[in-house]
């Protein structure tokens, strides 16, 4: 193709039309524009079409990411709301009217455990992808929010509360340095070094720490239910919102 248009303009020149050659040169520049223009939009159309059938994928891999989520949660979650609510009976008891030094020995000696839960670790591949691909752009203006507001909550949630645990465990650090705490899996300490523990403890400043560490307990089994409570809901919504748009497609 491309020696037949070099012989036809050869042609013209030796003929000495000089008019119909730059006519003749112009349209095969308009032919050869249009030529990359088809391409470019053929290119473009592939791109998109690769790109469609991706975020099909990632959506269905980011509800089956939200599913399994909300499953754990439902498995966790029970676990999460016992703890919080022994230790706020804990604090209702030495809070009663009726309390009184043995009441505060009673649970700090025999039954509180200061141990805590860890926040959920939840799947991302997904959301991480459709990030990292660029593909969020693609879907509908509404989803596109509602799955980057999900998981910037998320994630400033998650934030609190690392923030709200090391705190907790700096003083469970201090907590154990100076008391014993009720025999457990991993910290059963014995009757003697229990004993010693035990006999001369300061009263006052028991009932500081176990104060500040039941509260820092509650503050951070708080978190963690409120956002085990925001991923339920919130899930449940966007998994709704991602059928719809794969109805779609």
């Amino acid at each position: 193709m491309i020696s037949l248009f070099r012989k036809i303009r050869q042609k013209l020149l030796q003929q000495n039309r000089v008019t119909r050659y730059l006519a003749y040169a112009i349209g095969e520049i308009f032919l050869v524009v249009i030529g990359i223009l088809i391409a470019l939009q053929v290119n473009n159309w592939n791109e998109n079409r690769k790109a469609q059938s991706q975020i099909k994928e990632l959506l269905i891999a980011l509800r089956s990411d939200l599913i399994n989520d909300t499953l754990m949660i439902q498995a966790y979650y029970p676990e999460v709301v016992h703890h919080y609510e022994i230790n706020e009976s804990f604090r209702s008891r030495v809070a009663h009217e009726n309390a009184s030094i043995d009441t505060l020995l009673q649970i700090a000696r025999f039954e509180f455990n200061p141990n805590w839960t860890e926040a959920l670790i939840y799947n991302r591949n997904a959301y991480n992808s459709l990030l990292e691909f660029g593909l969020l752009g693609y879907l509908p203006d509404s989803l596109n929010s509602k799955i980057r507001n999900f998981y910037n909550q998320k994630d400033f949630q998650k934030t609190q509360i690392n923030r709200t645990t090391e705190d907790y465990r700096a003083k469970v650090s201090d907590y154990v340095d100076r008391y014993t705490f009720g025999s457990t899996e991993n910290h059963d300490q014995g009757w003697l070094i229990d004993s010693l523990v035990w006999v001369k403890v300061d009263y006052s400043q028991l009932a500081a720490s176990f104060q500040g560490l039941s509260n820092f307990k509650r503050f951070l089994f708080s978190q963690i239910k409120s956002e085990m409570d925001y991923s339920l809901i919130e899930a449940r919504s966007l998994i709704e919102q991602i059928d719809q748009e794969l109805l779609k497609r």
